[in-house]
């Protein structure tokens, strides 16, 4: 579905970052001492990218790390004024054009402005991710039972009834429709860099806001919108309506 753009960070018989960049945008780059050798920092429990991969969105690019960078939920940087005290965020949102940056499993995706090329900040954000880097305990927007585990339905569904859904205080409510995208939906948005995350339900309104990559793409206010809507109406009821924000 979504074209991988595939490397290997620094090993023997495979192409360097830097060379990456210089052979895709046709950058010149230093990429070696006299020796013939990339430098690399002694810090070996450093995050290290392993490749970069494109998203339906053309502004948004994950940045695919060599392990889990979160250990539950996502963090979500929509603003400099979002990065607070994160070294990761203040560095990646000093690169001019960084608009946003999304956390989830062991990927970092980065949306720009339409403001400025790949080929001026690609190489930036990626030597910037390497060196500031840390692993997140907890995420910011800690999802709801994400990980269902070896049963075939999530614990919230098991005893759902779709007529009864409008009988539920506001944290039932809450609760299965974020069941219903974790199962659904998510794990589609997650692969292609981005995410959604429920901000309420108000008797038949369901808002979201997207999520990394998801957040700038066109096509996430249209057709990706259309289809989450029409799931749910399906799901849950017929006249529920979802607004992204």
């Amino acid at each position: 579905m979504t074209e991988i753009i595939s490397k290997h960070y620094f090993c023997e018989h495979q192409m360097g970052f830097l060379a990456w960049i210089q052979k895709q945008f046709g950058i010149p780059m230093p990429i070696a001492n006299e020796d013939g050798q990339v430098s690399v920092a002694p810090n070996e429990e450093r995050f290290k990218i392993l490749r970069i991969q494109p998203t339906p969105n053309p502004d948004a690019f994950q940045f695919i790390l060599n392990g889990k960078v979160i250990g539950a939920g996502t963090k979500t940087f929509d603003s400099p004024d979002d990065a607070g005290d994160d070294p990761m965020a203040q560095a990646v949102f000093e690169i001019f054009g960084t608009q946003s940056i999304f956390v989830k499993e062991n990927f970092v995706t980065v949306t720009k402005s339409d403001v400025v090329g790949w080929h001026t900040i690609m190489e930036k954000i990626g030597t910037t991710l390497e060196a500031t880097l840390q692993f997140y305990a907890q995420g910011d927007e800690a999802e709801n039972a994400n990980t269902v585990g070896d049963k075939d339905v999530h614990p919230v569904l098991e005893d759902f009834n779709k007529d009864d859904f409008f009988y539920y205080d506001e944290h039932k409510k809450i609760e299965v429709v974020n069941a219903l995208l974790d199962i659904a939906i998510r794990p589609a948005l997650a692969n292609d860099g981005g995410g959604i995350n429920l901000l309420s339900v108000e008797d038949k309104t369901i808002k979201v806001h997207y999520q990394g990559a998801c957040g700038s793409c066109p096509s996430s206010t249209t057709g990706t919108l259309q289809y989450i809507e029409q799931f749910l109406k399906e799901a849950i009821h017929s006249e529920v309506e979802v607004q992204a924000s």
